[in-house]
């Protein structure tokens, strides 16, 4: 390839680079056979005033084309029965380790030695279930406490005793 500064673009060169742009090749193909840097190929066809609507157009090669989705023939299993799901059980109180604990279960310690936690559900924005909840915000000391305790059992076991679901 020349330098294109010491190309003297004579009559042939010319017309070998009209005929190959009208034929559709690209700036860099005809460069190359003209044996010129694509630059000067440009440049020489900006000042001789041809442009790509005088250029028809090459043969494209083929596209990559969309891969089609296959759709599914095989028929589906049918569809299972629906079956709704048992009811959650109330957790033993006093009989979770502390790494047992989920969340939502109330986090009272019960006994001296090793810690058990009561493990019933929470009440709302608190650690603690109802009746612990009472015990630790009771205001009036221990006695006061004590007395809640008492009451929320006592509530508890008559509701239960009639038949009464808490929750309702």
């Amino acid at each position: 390839m020349r330098n294109a500064g010491c190309m003297d673009w004579n009559d042939a060169a010319i017309a070998r680079l009209k005929e190959l742009w009208g034929e559709g090749f690209s700036a860099s193909e005809c460069g190359q056979r003209i044996g010129v840097s694509r630059n000067a190929v440009i440049g020489k066809i900006h000042r001789l005033g041809l442009s790509h609507k005088y250029r028809r157009p090459r043969e494209r090669t083929r596209r990559m084309t969309k891969p089609r989705i296959r759709e599914n023939k095989r028929p589906l299993p049918p569809p299972q029965p629906y079956q709704e799901p048992s009811p959650a059980e109330e957790p033993r109180r006093g009989s979770f380790d502390l790494l047992d604990l989920k969340f939502g279960q109330c986090r009272w310690p019960e006994g001296d030695g090793p810690y058990r936690f009561c493990g019933a559900l929470q009440v709302f924005d608190s650690s603690y279930c109802k009746v612990h909840h009472a015990m630790a915000h009771a205001s009036g000391g221990q006695r006061a406490a004590d007395r809640a305790a008492e009451q929320a059992l006592a509530g508890k076991l008559f509701a239960s005793r009639a038949g009464v679901d808490e929750a309702a």
